[in-house]
């Protein structure tokens, strides 16, 4: 049966009382933009930047490093490479971008990559050569990016057949390395992907971890190409019956003209960490964690699986993109409180100061591998502010968190009569992790 567990939540908002900083900052390299920083209570100088307490940094608070200036071209997915090069993808859900899948080449442009001509699938192409509606950029830890294609254009319910993918692209030298179209007998029932992470140390070659909006989580091997999906129809990955979140203190529904809907988004929010693949539905407020080798073995059975994933709990606010770094510590965009929140997932993290339930660093459990249990697992402020409108997507790399903001409950969708109220320019940010690199 599905394991249930307490969880211990930080509030978010534990003092009312904030210091503000008296001037405003300047950041580098983009001065046109600045940002007032809110200071949680957990730092004694309102100078300092917002990051967990066990690491310090004296980088900007937060640093605004790309814009966009086209209201129907909004960015959900991000990835930044080790020369700081910043890739967004431009979901084609809405409108029919010409880039779907860009690289900023100044701070409020960007070109098309690989190519111009890759963006665009032409009337009889073989549409798995070529990019239907990329919905996530992300960057492996063999340095090769990847494009997750939901294989859905605008209006478009169900994939095209051969469209729903993942691929591949030599950052060097930009040649498509590899193709991992999902079978029609997925991708046509319904599913409509959202994100991707790798573990490369899995398998002979590896494996990709898909989340599913519609309510599953897909699993492929990336020697043999073997595709599972997983969690089908179950709640674990499904949104909660008539949810309502809320959104600048605004409630947050679907609209079609007049006619008022709910939020079903499904599994979203993806991250590895410590073994562990943590995960949630989008329109809920709550979290999950499966163990990567069980999810990933293919022997096992559908009941097996369910019964291997544990409840961490509710989080306080429905959850968008997740990140992971190379200490074990978990990101999540929190856009009910405007902010990111965090949880850190190693043992070794601990201090008799941030006991959990008689947990500490000097704990031995190897039954967990040094991991906390989900019973022990604390949600705390990472950073939080006003210019934080939807973290969609968020990554890390060079020491930093670099995320998108796009304004989703504002978009058309989301708004009576159809009708955008999200205003320009969307924005990238980063913010400082204390030298922390990606999850590996």
């Amino acid at each position: 049966m599905l394991l249930s567990t307490s969880f211990l939540i930080s509030a978010l908002v534990a003092n009312p009382v904030l210091s503000l900083p008296s001037s405003a900052y300047t950041f580098s390299p983009y001065p046109s933009s600045t940002a007032s920083p809110f200071t949680p209570p957990n730092l004694t100088s309102s100078t300092q930047p917002s990051s967990p307490n066990n690491f310090t940094t004296d980088e900007p608070y937060l640093e605004v490093v790309h814009e966009i200036y086209n209201l129907t071209t909004f960015p959900t997915g991000v990835a930044v490479d080790l020369d700081n090069r910043i890739f967004i993808n431009f979901p084609r859900s809405a409108s029919n971008n010409d880039v779907t899948l860009g690289l900023a080449d100044s701070f409020n442009t960007t070109v098309a990559y690989p190519n111009a001509s890759i963006q665009t699938c032409q009337p009889g192409q073989n549409v798995s050569t070529c990019f239907v509606n990329i919905q996530s950029v992300v960057i492996d830890s063999s340095q090769r990016i990847w494009a997750l294609d939901t294989g859905a254009g605008p209006a478009q319910t169900n994939a095209v057949e051969y469209g729903a993918k993942i691929m591949s692209f030599n950052l060097t030298t930009n040649e498509m390395i590899d193709n991992y179209v999902l079978p029609y007998s997925i991708s046509a029932n319904g599913t409509s992907i959202n994100d991707v992470r790798f573990n490369l140390s899995m398998s002979t070659a590896g494996v990709a971890f898909l989340t599913d909006e519609q309510g599953s989580l897909i699993t492929i091997d990336l020697a043999s190409h073997t595709y599972t999906r997983r969690l089908f129809n179950t709640s674990v990955v499904a949104a909660d019956e008539l949810f309502v979140g809320s959104f600048d203190g605004t409630p947050f529904y679907e609209w079609k003209g007049t006619k008022r809907s709910h939020v079903e988004i499904g599994s979203d929010g993806i991250a590895l960490a410590n073994g562990n693949l943590y995960f949630a539905p989008l329109a809920s407020r709550r979290l999950y964690q499966i163990n990567q080798t069980i999810l990933a073995n293919a022997s096992l059975t559908d009941t097996e699986i369910l019964n291997a994933v544990e409840f961490i709990g509710q989080v306080g606010s429905y959850l968008e993109g997740f990140t992971a770094d190379d200490q074990g510590r978990v990101y999540m965009g929190t856009a009910e409180q405007n902010s990111i929140t965090y949880f850190n997932t190693s043992i070794s993290s601990l201090s008799n100061s941030t006991m959990l339930n008689g947990l500490n660093a000097s704990s031995t459990n190897t039954t967990n591998r040094g991991v906390i249990p989900a019973s022990d697992l604390e949600v705390a402020p990472f950073v939080r502010s006003a210019n934080i409108q939807w973290p969609d997507s968020m990554c890390i790399e060079n020491g930093y968190l670099w995320f998108t903001t796009n304004q989703l409950p504002l978009q058309g969708t989301y708004q009576r009569n159809d009708i955008t109220k999200a205003s320009l320019p969307y924005k990238v940010y980063r913010t400082s992790v204390g030298g922390a690199g990606p999850a590996v």
